[in-house]
């Protein structure tokens, strides 16, 4: 493969990875809304594991076909533990939508040359940066208020470890 063809493969994979890192974003979302707004309404109705396991299916799927924009929406009605995160979450909103929607249209000029799809790849990147540095952010206050509540990072590292096993992964 020429230069030309790996350099634009690359720039497709910095693409994709950071449409990913945005939606790792958005479950990291869900999760603290999981934390923020069904735990504490579950836990007072709770009667078996199966009823609960459901519930929370249920709640989890629902969220899950929000948009970005629906979840910041959603963690600003349960009141967000940060103001700086709402800012940062608004600026993910902003990045990711272009990114979904106009990126490649708006960068044709520059994906014709070499100085352009380098000038793509360091952008990329730095999109990559924000959603993972917010994504950071909002696990950090999921994990605190999941520790609060008996779910340690030991029980979670547990969790993952079954979970592997039933997938059969090779992670």
């Amino acid at each position: 493969m020429d230069k030309e063809s790996e350099q634009c493969k690359d720039v497709y994979a910095h693409f994709g990875l950071a449409l990913y890192l945005a939606q790792c974003l958005e479950q990291a979302m869900i999760h603290l809304i999981v934390f923020l707004d069904h735990f504490p309404k579950a836990a007072a109705s709770f009667t078996t594991k199966e009823n609960w396991k459901y519930d929370y299916d249920k709640f989890f799927e629902g969220e899950n076909k929000r948009t970005m924009g629906q979840l910041i929406g959603r963690l600003q009605k349960i009141d967000i533990p940060c103001d700086k995160l709402k800012i940062k979450l608004k600026e993910a909103l902003t990045k990711r939508n272009w990114l979904a929607h106009a990126y490649f249209s708006e960068r044709s000029m520059e994906f014709m040359s070499e100085a352009g799809r380098l000038k793509m790849i360091s952008e990329l990147e730095l999109a990559q940066q924000l959603f993972s540095e917010i994504d950071t952010d909002v696990s950090s206050i999921y994990y605190e208020i999941a520790d609060k509540n008996g779910l340690t990072e030991e029980v979670l590292n547990q969790i993952m470890e079954e979970m592997l096993v039933e997938a059969n992964s090779d992670l």
